[in-house]
């Protein structure tokens, strides 16, 4: 099954052309808070239990973003919530019952099959990056539901606790350098 039969891509707002007044107001999402998001923010959001999907540009809790620089999807926390997404982001609204949110993250930022086909399309590009048409044809396998919601949640927790294992690492090298700090003076 292609993505385009159960997902509709919705390609963010071009903001350089942005001449309404209420534009400035809102903070654009970036590539450092899809960052954030995949990192397991989602997992502490009351998104966790999100059921519907948001209309227009502006970023919802549980909304589904792909970056179209990066080729990474993840899904929106309450942390960022109300962000402008740009023309770099598309919000990926599935259309089908039977796709989770969570393993279309996983499927398209750690399957194989999945990489291989962006690869093959991306294939001699100057600047290699994921356009919509090349996204929306992708294949996607789709497995039990039971079966997509474990492996979605099993990767969003893996995600996070490399995140928490990299801050850990963070502090205590902060912690040894204070350590060194007093004991050299």
């Amino acid at each position: 099954m292609i993505l385009e039969d159960i997902v509709t891509v919705k390609i963010g707002r071009n903001l350089s052309r942005g001449n309404e007044k209420n534009d400035r107001t809102f903070v654009a999402y970036s590539y450092e808070d899809l960052m954030t998001d995949l990192d397991g923010s989602f997992l502490d959001s009351k998104a966790s239990s999100y059921s519907g999907n948001s209309d227009g540009y502006l970023s919802s809790a549980g909304d589904v973003v792909f970056s179209f620089v990066s080729s990474k999807a993840g899904i929106v926390s309450d942390l960022n919530q109300g962000k402008i997404i740009n023309q770099n982001f598309a919000k990926l609204i599935i259309e089908h019952d039977h796709l989770d949110r969570s393993y279309l993250c996983y499927m398209l930022n750690e399957s194989y099959s999945m990489k291989k086909q962006m690869a093959i399309s991306m294939q001699g590009s100057t600047v290699p990056k994921l356009t919509p048409a090349i996204l929306k044809e992708l294949e996607i396998k789709l497995p039990s539901m039971e079966k997509q919601r474990t492996i979605g949640k099993a990767y969003f927790c893996l995600r996070k606790r490399q995140a928490l294992a990299k801050k850990q690492a963070e502090l205590e090298k902060q912690l040894y350098l204070e350590v060194l700090k007093q004991l050299d003076q």
